[in-house]
């Protein structure tokens, strides 16, 4: 008798949802993965109605450790989306394993206002019939 092994993977939980950030701020998601396998985001960045010559999406991945836990000083990782034509999304998909983190997002258009979204599919656990 054969048996078959799945995985067990949930698609699109929000977690940024889809809102302005305004020009040259921050934004700032806790996520807790550290029951998963792994997680798989998703960011997209849809710059507004025209750039700046400072334009562009800043994301960085920071550890968090510990049983508060504590965020870490530096980044784990950052990635840029450069925002180069007004109104069109660009996006980027991120894997990140077992833990926690903190997803720190910056406008990095000093002028105008540009519009995020982050979801996360996990992988939890494998299903064996």
């Amino acid at each position: 008798m054969s048996s078959t092994t799945t995985p067990v993977y949930t698609a699109g939980t929000t977690v940024h949802a889809s809102a302005s950030i305004a020009a040259a701020t921050t934004a700032n998601d806790d996520v807790d993965f550290s029951t998963v396998f792994e997680a798989q985001l998703h960011v997209k960045n849809t710059p507004g109605g025209s750039v700046a010559a400072t334009r562009g999406l800043k994301v960085e991945i920071f550890r968090r450790y510990g049983s508060g836990p504590t965020t870490a000083q530096s980044p784990m990782i950052t990635y840029y989306l450069p925002s180069t034509t007004a109104s069109v999304a660009e996006s980027i998909e991120i894997f990140l394993s077992t833990g926690k983190y903190n997803i720190k997002i910056t406008n990095l258009d000093a002028t105008n206002a540009i519009t995020v979204e982050i979801l996360a599919d996990t992988l939890s656990s494998l299903s064996t019939t």
